[in-house]
């Protein structure tokens, strides 16, 4: 029997339903705070730095918990924003369609409740894996019909302490705007707190020539052109495909492991057990989970890999570090491991390096973030180098200091990205447990808030005398607390 889909109204509708019956969005809360310049101005309780795939997760969560007087600001123009349509040249995406996401436990909020709602039943019993450009779409809609304010085209080009939590220096059409907020979420990507990795050979190549895979890069420009690209991970596999289907005369897959990868070890680890209690281990056996898993080496998609050897123009050299690079006419001349490449183009497929310091709109709060090389000794080279890089987070994802009570505004500023991932495992990068660390962003935040201004709320406590019961119900009886105010019968 078939079933038609009911179309993204009724689905909107479905939610609207779904979330009017979870108390959604609950009673505002929070105690306003003025941020002291005479005008009477509230401060924004949250500002979220991003609007993709975290950053809408964060909004959502946050509105859940109470706290609504957010911004969620991302540079990006409107559909454009987070990876999936800009760098991310997967045709499909990795992780299983039938994964949550973001949808925070509202089945009627999932991309399985999209697709249905646009193409049937039967449709989703046919779909393989998801087509990127459509998680896209599914973003957008998430957006839409949960209202969150996003706004596009808002770079944040500074991020200030102030008395009352931070100023945000915000560049848009309409020129530079200060935002005062209390709290900050960064939900700025995999790249967000990182910076490319070039192999030392290769930094004074990148350009024109050289471009790292995060890049826009002119595929078309590559037709009947030799195309080397370093590394075999996901988006090494990705960017070797693209340059196949544009033409390229050849691409060389330019590999420093001796093998390549068959496995995803961190495939093992999507169960509950492991993403709430991931945060509690012992630092030392975080971080050596971690390399292991990283020393393994994880597999790229086997969609991927296939799309890539569709190709006979495709090359893999393994146990084939790049060792020299120099300039060979207009070409560039790699030695990698035993061999000489010389191409027309370089693609790095080398991902990013967490470094705390790169964002620059943060560049001047971050002397004194504590990093997981000020927490553990790595003697004698226990742990992979770079995870040591990566900010030793506390509960809610806040930065901490590296020296006691040298920076207290670190606290309020929270990293909701892929650099979180030592601290918390992997709920805020990656489709499967993103709602997971979304929900711990924003208890943490609302814990925040309440213990900050608790002396208010108790406040409030002692002055709540909104009665059960109004005297009338138990006949002749004068005992009540509070007494009765003899002025109303």
């Amino acid at each position: 029997m078939s079933n038609p889909p009911i179309g993204l109204t009724a689905l909107g509708e479905r939610l609207r339903h779904d979330l009017e019956i979870l108390q959604y969005p609950p009673s505002e809360w929070v105690i306003p705070h003025l941020n002291g310049n005479g005008n009477g101005d509230r401060v924004t309780d949250v500002v979220v730095i991003g609007a993709g795939m975290c950053g809408l997760a964060a909004g959502f969560a946050l509105y859940r918990a109470g706290i609504s007087n957010i911004r969620i600001l991302d540079a990006s123009e409107a559909g454009r924003e987070g990876p999936w349509v800009t760098y991310a040249r997967m045709e499909t995406l990795r992780s299983p369609k039938h994964l949550a996401g973001p949808a925070m436990g509202v089945a009627s909020l999932s991309f399985r409740a999209w697709y249905e709602a646009r193409w049937g039943v039967d449709a989703w019993e046919d779909l393989g894996k998801i087509p990127t450009a459509m998680w896209m779409g599914y973003l957008i809609w998430y957006r839409e019909v949960l209202g969150l304010p996003v706004e596009n085209d808002r770079q944040v080009v500074a991020i200030d302490p102030a008395e009352h939590g931070f100023d945000l220096r915000v560049s848009g059409a309409s020129g530079v705007e200060t935002i005062a907020a209390r709290r900050v979420v960064l939900a700025t990507g995999r790249e967000g707190m990182a910076l490319p990795r070039v192999p030392p050979p290769l930094r004074d190549f990148v350009g024109p020539r050289c471009r790292h895979s995060s890049e826009a890069i002119d595929f078309a420009g590559m037709a009947g052109q030799s195309v080397a690209v370093i590394g075999f991970s996901a988006s090494a596999i990705d960017n070797a495909a693209e340059a196949l289907e544009a033409g390229a005369a050849e691409v060389h897959l330019v590999v420093r492991s001796p093998s390549v990868p068959r496995v995803n070890k961190m495939k093992s680890t999507g169960y509950p057990g492991f993403t709430y209690g991931f945060p509690a281990l012992p630092a030392e056996a975080r971080l050596d989970l971690l390399s292991y898993v990283f020393r393994f080496r994880v597999a790229p998609p086997r969609d991927s890999v296939r799309r890539v050897w569709r190709h006979p123009k495709v090359r893999l050299h393994l146990d084939a570090e790049v060792l020299d690079a120099r300039w060979s006419g207009e070409q560039i001349s790699l030695v990698a491991g035993d061999k000489t490449v010389i191409v027309d183009h370089v693609i790095l497929g080398t991902g990013f390096h967490i470094d705390v310091t790169a964002p620059p709109e943060t560049r001047r709060l971050t002397d004194q973030i504590r990093t997981f090389r000020d927490t553990v000794t790595n003697s004698p080279g226990i742990y992979l180098e770079e995870f040591l890089d990566f900010p030793d987070l506390g509960p809610a994802f806040e930065f901490q200091e590296r020296t006691p009570s040298s920076a207290p505004y670190l606290g309020h500023l929270h990293n909701f990205t892929f650099a979180a991932t030592v601290s918390h495992g992997n709920v805020s990068g990656d489709i499967p447990c993103v709602s997971e660390g979304a929900d711990r962003l924003a208890r943490g935040i609302a814990a925040g808030f309440f213990n900050e201004d608790f002396p208010m709320y108790l406040a409030n406590l002692h002055a709540h005398e909104d009665p059960e019961l109004f005297g009338d119900e138990i006949p002749g009886n004068d005992a009540w607390s509070p007494p009765l105010d003899p002025r109303y019968p």
